[in-house]
Order: structure tokens, then C-alpha cells, then sequence
């Protein structure tokens, strides 16, 4: 049975709001961690909001260039490499997620990547990634868990099969399973 740690405040997910709250709190002289599961930041600039857009505007410039001529701009052929748009794409969520991490550090917060679990009262164990167990309890807990995409029940939509950014960021453009992170 892993030490119990004593803190003040104890955030479960580094999203937006709970790492601004946790980065706050650490600052102004409470002892504060925030237990975070896989995305430091959460999903949205890590595999969705702002990746896809990163992704999205690559396209909106090949689209562009392709339609050139209507605008008297000759061009031989546009082609796309994908490898390019992906290497552009983490190397943005890289420099985010170095900046939070810079950010965890300067504000005296402490970011614990694991999966926790709440075992008592405002006591939460975390199963370390790196291995091993971590017992934390604090005086205050705020749950920062996220969100999930989910496609509403919306007549014909089921039919044209959209897509959230999960499948969109799993699959090719002929439905083959790809890996872009």
C-alpha cells in the first residue's frame, strides 16, 4: 500500500479547466497536482479541435492552389504530402505540450500522469503509466474528466455516416484504418 500524500487541491484531468484552476491555486501557495490519464491539455489540442484544424487548413491550401487558374494563376499539378501535414501537425501539439509542461513547472503544480480512481473521500489512488501506485487525498478534489464526441439523433444522419474527429483521425479517404498522431 502505496504512502498517502497530503495536498491541498487535487484535479483529476488536465483539460482546460482544471489545469488554468490547478495553475492558479499552485501560484498563489497551495500544494496542488492534477492526475492526468493520456492527453496533457486534454483530447481537443491533442488529437481533436485544433489538430483537425491544423489538418483542415492544409487541405483549404491545396484546395486553393488547385482552383489557381480561375484566378489566373497557372499552375502544373498540386499534389499533397501527407507526411508534411502530419510532421506539422505534432510538431504544433508538441510545442503546446511543451509550454503546459514549462507551465506545470513554473506554477509549483504537479502533473502526475496515471489513471486514478477515487478509494475513500476525496482520496484518489493513481495507477502510475510509468508503473507503480500513487495514494492522494486533498482538503479540496475538482473533477476536470472531459467530454466525449457523440453524433446526435438527428433523422438521416446515421445515413451518411459522419464522422467525429476519432473516426475521422482513424481513417483514409477509401475507409482504410490509418495511425496520423
Amino acid at each position: 500500500m502505496p504512502q498517502l500524500e497530503q495536498l491541498e487541491v487535487l484535479v483529476l484531468g488536465s483539460g482546460t479547466g482544471g489545469r488554468l484552476l490547478a495553475w492558479h491555486l499552485a501560484q498563489s501557495g497551495h500544494k496542488t497536482a492534477v492526475v492526468e490519464r493520456r492527453w496533457i491539455r486534454g483530447s481537443c489540442p491533442n488529437i481533436a479541435c485544433m489538430p483537425s484544424k491544423n489538418e483542415i487548413s492544409s487541405v483549404k491550401v491545396a484546395h486553393v492552389a488547385r482552383q489557381g487558374g480561375e484566378y489566373g494563376t497557372v499552375t502544373d499539378s498540386v499534389t499533397v504530402d501527407m507526411a508534411t501535414v502530419r510532421r506539422r501537425k505534432r510538431e504544433m501539439v508538441e510545442r503546446q505540450v511543451a509550454k503546459h509542461l514549462q507551465i506545470y513547472r513554473t506554477s509549483g503544480a504537479k502533473l502526475i500522469m496515471g489513471i486514478g480512481r477515487f478509494v475513500a473521500p476525496k482520496t484518489l489512488e493513481v495507477n502510475l503509466n510509468k508503473g507503480g501506485t500513487r495514494e492522494l487525498v486533498a482538503d479540496k478534489v475538482f473533477l476536470n474528466v472531459g467530454t466525449h464526441a457523440a453524433i446526435p439523433n438527428v433523422p438521416g444522419l446515421q445515413e451518411v455516416q459522419p464522422l467525429t474527429h476519432v473516426e475521422a483521425r482513424g481513417r483514409t479517404a477509401s475507409g482504410r484504418r490509418a495511425i496520423w498522431r
